[in-house]
């Protein structure tokens, strides 16, 4: 049976650390914009992001570690979990090693050849590129144990040390203008000790906690290639994955340069930023949704999942449709100085976000299945279209903000891939996710949205027009859940909650 409560104890955690870590991140990319400037916030950004995208291995390895760990808990209750987690630490190892091997090659040739960077930052660049590996390859050396801690369900630790995190990162942000010479690299180097702290604090957590689970390298052989083959598979997506988010940037900066770049980069903080309500939600969910399917518990994975989808959107939606409608505003509040075109790649970001939030759960099925190789050729199959698709829309001489189109139409077409594969091999029929997916966030969004749209047509002034709209969809967004989204035995269960709670209040 899945564990309701557990599941809203830890969504209440990973709220609070998402509410938290999205206002100091955004404050943050303010300061470190008004820190570097323009043009090393786009080197930083790019630079950045090619380091990210030679990290594909460590998310393809952190979702078949997840899944491990989840699967043991639920059919042994941990017994056998230290012969996963030194099997696992075999295989970070090894993706370390081929990690460090590929990005030398691909990512400095590409860096020398094809990006464009003022010549006069190219050496810092170099410099800021190696310094964003050894932060990929900390992270990457974090994965055994950030695993075993949400496998664990201990989201508690993991919201307060995902804040002390962002605040850090705040303070080496604030301290950039306290310090005189080069930023850029002072700045990479305060990263470095900001992650090395943070993955300390990881192995004493898990150390204190759970007594029976030691770093060891004697793996089983067998268990270690299972989790490798596994990873192997993911790592399509991921590559894919990294393609969409990062791989449209760097095309981005060949035909527009680094000022472009400072836009997306923008973009890219709206959407880590907003994205945390989803990730929040679906974190705190995904454990039970693979212990429900690996114990054979359908009914409970097939209800787990249809609603995890529709809270997903709901939140994303709910967050994001302010943001859309205000962005203008709500930029020039945020920064000092808006990037060329920041308004209108944030206003597409937040749209491909809402859109991407019912893929979790239909992604986190399949893991759970264990069927992901024809899987993951398809899906990363279609992924990779983004690249070749960015780069003739900008050859045929289209605008910048192309590029978030193509991703929008991608994600969309992709949603219906993974259906076809969910309704295969994870007991939940097309129909069913049609019924009790897609018809009510549809619902929810046109109903929701048609008044606090007319709205911000008909008013001028940016400020009103943030008020109204956010006290309209704060009306609006509620009634179309209630009515539209939810089933008839949820809407029981609200207002039963609403009841406990308002008499509660009285006494």
């Amino acid at each position: 049976m899945a564990d309701n409560k557990l599941i809203m104890k830890n969504t209440a955690f990973m709220a609070v650390r998402m509410l938290l870590s999205m206002g100091v991140s955004l404050y943050t990319s303010r300061v470190v914009l008004q820190q570097l400037g323009v043009v090393d916030f786009g080197v930083y950004t790019v630079i950045g992001g090619l380091a990210i995208i030679m990290s594909f291995f460590t998310s393809a390895l952190t979702a078949a570690i997840q899944r491990y760990m989840n699967v043991e808990l639920a059919l042994t209750h941990g017994r056998g979990m230290q012969q996963v987690f030194s099997a696992c630490w075999g295989c970070v190892i090894v993706m370390v090693a081929v990690f460090l091997v590929i990005a030398e090659a691909a990512g400095l040739w590409f860096l020398e050849n094809e990006l464009s960077i003022p010549v006069d930052r190219m050496g810092d660049a170099r410099i800021v590129f190696q310094m964003s590996l050894a932060i990929v390859v900390i992270e990457m050396f974090r994965v055994p144990y950030n695993s075993l801690i949400i496998a664990h369900e201990r989201m508690s630790f993991f919201a307060y040390n995902s804040i002390l995190e962002v605040v850090l990162k705040l303070v080496t942000a604030i301290s950039l203008s306290l310090v005189p010479g080069n930023k850029i690299v002072i700045y990479m180097w305060l990263l470095i000790g900001v992650a090395v702290l943070v993955n300390a604090s990881y192995v004493v957590y898990c150390r204190r906690n759970m007594p029976g689970i030691r770093f060891s390298l004697r793996a089983d052989r067998g268990q270690m290639v299972a989790i490798g083959k596994f990873a192997g598979w993911n790592v399509l997506t991921s590559i894919s994955d990294i393609a969409y988010q990062q791989g449209s940037a760097m095309i981005l900066n060949i035909f527009y340069g680094v000022a472009l770049n400072a836009s997306m980069g923008i973009a890219n903080q709206v959407k880590t930023a907003v994205s945390s309500f989803t990730r929040s939600v679906q974190l705190a969910a995904n454990p039970q949704i693979v212990k429900s399917f690996a114990a054979g518990e359908y009914d409970e994975f097939s209800m787990l999942f249809m609603r995890i989808s529709r809270i997903s959107f709901f939140l994303m939606l709910f967050l994001g449709m302010p943001i859309m409608l205000n962005a203008g505003y709500i930029l020039s509040l945020w920064l000092t100085v808006t990037p060329p075109s920041g308004v209108l790649f944030v206003q597409l970001m937040v749209a491909f976000c809402i859109v991407d939030s019912l893929t979790g759960p239909l992604w986190v099925s399949m893991q759970a299945a264990g069927k992901i190789a024809s899987y993951q050729i398809v899906i990363s199959s279609v992924w990779i279209l983004c690249l070749p698709l960015t780069y003739v829309a900008f050859y045929c001489g289209l605008p910048p903000y192309w590029l978030l189109i193509v991703l929008i139409g991608i994600d969309v077409s992709l949603i219906f891939f993974r259906v076809a594969f969910t309704s295969r091999y994870c007991k939940i029929t097309v129909g069913a996710y049609l019924r009790g997916v897609a018809w009510p966030v549809v619902s929810v969004a046109v109903a929701g949205a048609l008044i606090p749209v007319m709205m911000a047509c008909a008013i001028t002034d940016p400020l009103a027009r943030l008020l109204s709209t956010g006290a309209a969809w704060c009306v609006t967004m509620p009634l179309a859940v209630y009515f539209l989204g939810l089933s008839k035995q949820e809407r029981t269960a609200a207002l039963t909650l609403l009841s406990k709670h308002l008499n509660l209040k009285r006494k």
